[in-house]
């Protein structure tokens, strides 16, 4: 999976947002709030390709969490993504 272009991090009052660029992206008013581990994960993925089992690691590394949390936590956040038209296979 990738990160398709035309999304910026911002940050506004110590909240970090994800926020849609360009022409691509139709919907400017959407902003997406990122709480401290969907931010590690998005800083992840814009490293370049990654998998899910890709995420689950970095969430594995830096949380004392089970492998089926850290799992379930990524998977939310794909089909998450993936609705919001931001990632793609």
């Amino acid at each position: 999976m990738k990160i398709k272009s035309g999304f910026k991090l911002n940050t506004v009052c110590g909240e970090t947002f994800l926020v849609p660029m360009g022409e691509g992206n139709v919907d400017y008013s959407k902003l997406i709030a990122l709480n401290e581990s969907s931010l590690l994960l998005w800083k992840r993925m814009e490293q370049g390709d990654f998998s899910t089992d890709d995420l689950v690691k970095v969430l594995l590394e830096e949380y004392e969490v089970t492998e089926e949390v850290a799992r379930q936590d990524v998977e939310i956040i794909i089909r998450q993504f993936k609705e919001e038209n931001i990632i793609t296979e």
